[in-house]
């Protein structure tokens, strides 16, 4: 290569630099973005697996859970939905109204959400409203026939749980949601209220879906905490529960079950089951 192509090439990778350079500084919201994403880099999870002694367990049947006669909370906080795994009829929402408002989700996400939207307030100065929430599995069919580019298949929408919101401030809502300091606040500590950002930015060739920064899902602790520090989705942290097998963090046990019988260490307690939509159950106690 002569000097002349080195010259070109050379100044062809410095207006690139720059070009990129001035785009990310007029963007805010890709800064921080970048700035969070290598923050993340440095966040530690004592996420691990353990190992438990099986005299030291105790088992449960579904079917006394599921009855109310075992003293053991069952939802659908872990509920994996989406294109290859949509809504199977044992899944069945508790849709409840938010306080005394006409605005529906499930149960296990009102009082979580509530605390989450204090917190913007508290901390932002801003009141944080939810554009949409649950859904019927008519209303999805009705927004996929007026627009199959934008809205999921019916059945495949987290919305038709309950466990999903999407959030706005006033003048930022959708893609613009991450430009505000709310919507900052909302992605980098609404794990710690049990919520995840769903689509995160860099992962569609997992969830199908491009960055949505309106759009959080409740799963709950510690699993949110795990999700946001080790910069996973959540099919890929569901698929990083081996079956049979126990993880701690913090102070909460967690371990992905098959079958009709449960196992869990006798010294664990304020139990959560789910199931994960994929034929399994994730067990959550402390």
């Amino acid at each position: 290569m002569n000097m002349k192509k080195r010259k070109i090439i050379l100044w062809i990778l410095v207006i690139s630099i720059i070009v990129v350079g001035v785009f990310i500084y007029r963007r805010p919201d890709i800064r921080f973005i970048i700035k969070n994403t290598w923050e993340m880099l440095g966040e530690e999870s004592d996420f691990h697996e353990i190992p438990i002694d099986e005299k030291d367990l105790q088992s449960v049947s579904i079917g006394s859970v599921k009855d109310d006669q075992a003293d053991i909370v069952y939802n659908n906080s872990l509920v994996l939905v989406n294109k290859d795994h949509p809504i199977s009829e044992g899944i069945v929402p508790n849709i409840v109204d938010y306080k005394d408002t006409d605005v529906k989700m499930d149960e296990s996400v009102a009082d979580a959400y509530g605390e989450l939207s204090e917190a913007v307030k508290s901390q932002v100065g801003k009141n944080l409203y939810i554009m949409d929430s649950y859904r019927s599995e008519e209303e999805q069919e009705s927004l996929y026939s007026e627009d199959k580019n934008t809205a999921t298949t019916p059945g495949s929408s987290e919305h038709e749980i309950g466990l999903a919101l999407d959030v706005y401030v006033k003048f930022f809502a959708g893609e613009g949601f991450i430009k505000s300091e709310a919507g900052q606040f909302v992605y980098e500590n609404c794990w710690k209220y049990g919520f995840i950002v769903r689509y995160p930015p860099f992962k569609k060739r997992i969830t199908g879906m491009k960055f949505e920064p309106w759009h959080i899902r409740y799963v709950g602790l510690p699993h949110s905490e795990i999700i946001y520090k080790k910069g996973l989705t959540l099919e890929e942290y569901i698929q990083s529960l081996e079956i049979g097998k126990f993880y701690k963090s913090g102070e909460y046990i967690i371990s992905r079950q098959k079958g009709e019988e449960f196992l869990f260490p006798n010294n664990v307690k304020k139990i959560v089951i789910s199931p994960d939509n994929m034929g399994n159950y994730i067990i959550t106690g402390r």
